[in-house]
């Protein structure tokens, strides 16, 4: 008679556990499925890190170039007339207890980099920006009487003093004579000379704190040039001096007279700008060069700058992700030969990834000129 299985028995045999082939089985799928989601979030943050990389790296390049855009767009404001744009400026600095070093009233000067040539980006440039920002209309006043001669500190205009302030800029220039940079030391009271303007050295009292100031730029002895009723005088205000440059992938920004230059936005590292020249006095700009104008007349053709700002990532990618070259403008449509400069990268930096921003900027204050 055959024997019925013990169920009990059938059960316990069922439920001794897994095999070594079935954990092994079970392993490797555990391992496959975990690489396969490691791997797909090492290269979603890769992505993640190329994209906020790129990100930062083109909000600076933004960022930089409206702000050197915003002070070029603004240079030679007070002084954009043919006696003073590109004239050969002198005056007295009190802070350095010396003549100032030979310089020149230009909205913009461009140094361009070590190894900039036409058609090759070197260095970064640096762009030096200059304006003034006076209450009164950046218009001149005529000469009556005047001699800032070795111990002369004064000087008379014509018209009354509307607009000057003590503690404003001037600048008092004649054809055949240097433009001499002066401070405005003191406003005649009420019942004094109305047509006064005292150039003296010492301090003055700035209206709008009510503070006691050095005056700056008046020598004790004298601004060492007589000018005539030929000349005449510019009130240019607090005038503003800026340089744009590009050190260690930072864009810097330094005040004339400042000890030295202050970072203001990270990932940039190159910096090139053009003088947009009219040389058909036609109100349209003709050619874009870097040759820096040496006179008057050669200044007063310059009415725009044109300006590229490379930003980089600040990611190290393992393979390189940038092209050998990156030109910094396309062709220019005037004339339609012009094309821009040529970056050339190293193997080092071609493993970054950079975008470049360019525009061109109206120097509005040379193009509105009032003659």
């Amino acid at each position: 008679m055959r024997k019925i299985p013990d169920i009990n028995v059938l059960r316990r045999s069922r439920s001794r556990g897994l095999s070594l082939v079935e954990l092994l089985v079970a392993s490797a799928i555990g391992i496959i499925a975990s690489l396969a989601i490691f791997q797909v979030f090492a290269v979603f943050e890769g992505q993640k890190r190329t994209t906020t990389s790129g990100g930062e790296a083109q909000t600076s390049g933004t960022l930089a170039l409206y702000t050197i855009e915003r002070d070029v767009r603004q240079g030679g404001y007070g002084f954009n007339t043919p006696d003073l744009v590109g004239c050969a400026l002198q005056g007295w600095d009190q802070q350095t207890g010396a003549a100032l070093p030979p310089s020149s009233l230009v909205p913009a000067f461009i140094t361009p980099g070590a190894g900039s040539t036409p058609g090759v980006a070197g260095a970064p440039d640096t762009i030096a920006v200059a304006y003034g920002n006076s209450d009164a209309l950046p218009a001149p006043v005529n000469i009556l009487v005047g001699s800032l001669g070795v111990a002369d500190d004064f000087i008379k205009i014509v018209n009354a003093l509307y607009g000057f302030q003590p503690g404003d800029n001037v600048v008092i220039a004649e054809p055949g004579k240097p433009c001499t940079l002066a401070q405005v030391n003191q406003i005649p009271p009420a019942t004094g000379d109305s047509t006064k303007l005292n150039l003296q050295a010492g301090t003055y009292v700035n209206p709008y704190t009510g503070a006691t100031l050095n005056t700056r730029y008046n020598n004790p002895a004298g601004l060492g040039t007589a000018y005539t009723t030929n000349g005449k005088v510019y009130n240019i205000g607090s005038t503003t001096n800026k340089v744009f440059s590009v050190q260690n992938g930072q864009l810097m920004v330094q005040a004339v007279g400042a000890a030295a230059a202050t970072p203001i936005f990270d990932n940039i590292v190159q910096l090139q700008a053009q003088y947009g020249r009219d040389l058909t006095n036609d109100g349209i700009v003709d050619v874009f060069d870097e040759t820096a104008p040496v006179n008057s007349a050669e200044w007063a053709a310059v009415l725009a700058i044109r300006i590229a700002v490379v930003a980089r990532s600040g990611l190290y990618e393992k393979e390189e992700v940038s092209p050998a070259t990156i030109r910094l403008w396309g062709d220019s449509p005037n004339p339609p030969t012009t094309t821009g400069p040529v970056w050339t990268l190293t193997a080092d930096e071609r493993h970054y990834r950079y975008k470049v921003f360019h525009t061109v900027v109206p120097l509005r204050n040379m193009i509105w000129r009032p003659y």
